[in-house]
Order: structure tokens, then C-alpha cells, then sequence
């Protein structure tokens, strides 16, 4: 079973249309700025390693100074996933909200996910995205990428909202934004969410944990009543 989540649209409502023609639009952007080694990827080549041997002998650590900690294996542990060593600034696109947009946004939240319930872990800068009218009730399908910073406590929160680029399924074409003005939301953590508000409330209603990653899905009321569903990531 999967846990509920507000949604406003599941099951075979929601506009296929949108997801189809953001994903062919991404694809053409994808084509354009194919980063080098890609190719190899595509062909099944892996590129070729370099190998390097130490040639100089090991300096020894100063006197005095402890050698970090090891495991019974001799390796150096992780470092404990933290909020902070998450956060992203990174640029998001479609491909980082495949698992929302054809799993979680119909299936709910998976149940062997786990549940983080206090903002603590939370803080920093995730990628968003927000799908408005995502049924084109109003005729006013889009999709919004975004970055989002959480920062503050429970009792006194805000979210910046960073714009970076919009696409409007009705028109088939993609806007960029990273000229706005950032958008600020104040708001709480309650009930194992949040809310915050500005132009528009933006609840997030479960966040979560899975696979290394952090994830947060909600709804968002826009001040001129267009529904919309607010997915974050980060890793």
C-alpha cells in the first residue's frame, strides 16, 4: 500500500499531454548541450581509465597528528547525510521529477519510504517543480522548474523561490525566468509538514527519505485559484 497524498489530479485524470510535450521539449534542449563523454554512454563504450601509481614515498602524518578513524574493512567512514551536505543549487529539468510524475503523483508515497518529521534535516536548496492545472480545467497547463531554499526553525520558516524556466503545454513552448525576482513564502513546520505563504500558500504535506535522496510532494494555491502540485528532490 501506498500512503495518500493531496493531489489534484491521480488515476487517468491527470493531462498526458503536458508530460509528453516537456518531455520532447527537454529533449531538444538535451541534444543541444549533450556534455562530452555522452556519447561513449550511448554506444555502450566506457571511456577509457586513467590509471596512476604513487611513484613518491608516503609522507608521514606530523607528529602528534591523529589519523582519521577506519573500519574494520580499513576504509574511512561516510559522512553522516546531513540537510546541509544535500543541499543543491544545481539547475533542475524533467528527468530529476520522473519519479513523481509517473510513480509517486498516482501511486502516493512509496511505503518503504522514510518519513522525516522535524524541518532539522530539511534546510537548504532542493530542486521543485510545480505542475499548475494539471488536469487543463482552466486551460492553463504548465510546468515550472525551479529551486527552492528552506531555511529557518519550525515555528518561523521561509522558502525562496528561485525561478528558472516555465512550459506552457496549451502553447508548446518554454520560457526562461531566471530574470524574476525570487519569490519569498513565510510560513511554519506543522503536523509533519509545512506551509508558507506569499503570492499563494505552498504546502508541503510528507517529506521523505529514500535511496540516498530527499524528496517533498504538496500542493500550492495560486492567488488566481489555478490548482497546482509542488514536487522537491535533491541528493
Amino acid at each position: 500500500m501506498r500512503d495518500n497524498i493531496p493531489s489534484a489530479g491521480r488515476g487517468n485524470k491527470i493531462l498526458p499531454a503536458i508530460l509528453i510535450a516537456a518531455n520532447l521539449l527537454m529533449l531538444v534542449i538535451g541534444v543541444l548541450t549533450i556534455p562530452p563523454n555522452l556519447p561513449s554512454a550511448a554506444t555502450g563504450k566506457k571511456p577509457p581509465v586513467i590509471k596512476t601509481e604513487q611513484t613518491t614515498p608516503v609522507t608521514p602524518s606530523p607528529k602528534g597528528e591523529t589519523p582519521p578513524a577506519t573500519t574494520e574493512s580499513g576504509s574511512i567512514p561516510a559522512p553522516k547525510e546531513t540537510g546541509v551536505n544535500l543541499s543543491t543549487e544545481e539547475r533542475p529539468d524533467l528527468g530529476d521529477f520522473l519519479w513523481y510524475t509517473e510513480d509517486v503523483l498516482y501511486n502516493g508515497v512509496p511505503s518503504d519510504a522514510n518519513i522525516i518529521d522535524n524541518i532539522g534535516p530539511l534546510t537548504g536548496s532542493w530542486k521543485a517543480l510545480i505542475i499548475y492545472d494539471p488536469n487543463n480545467e482552466h486551460n492553463s497547463s504548465a510546468m515550472e522548474f525551479l529551486n527552492i531554499a528552506l531555511a529557518g526553525a519550525a515555528e518561523s520558516l521561509s522558502l525562496t523561490l528561485d525561478w528558472y524556466q516555465i512550459f506552457w503545454a496549451n502553447e508548446g513552448e518554454s520560457f526562461d525566468e531566471t530574470d524574476m525576482e525570487d519569490g519569498v513564502f513565510l510560513g511554519k513546520w506543522e503536523n509533519g509538514g509545512l506551509w508558507a505563504s506569499g503570492a499563494g500558500t505552498i504546502r508541503l504535506t510528507q517529506f521523505y527519505k529514500q535511496s540516498g535522496k530527499q524528496y517533498a510532494v504538496g500542493t500550492m494555491d495560486t492567488p488566481d485559484g489555478t490548482p497546482a502540485l509542488v514536487a522537491l528532490v535533491r541528493q
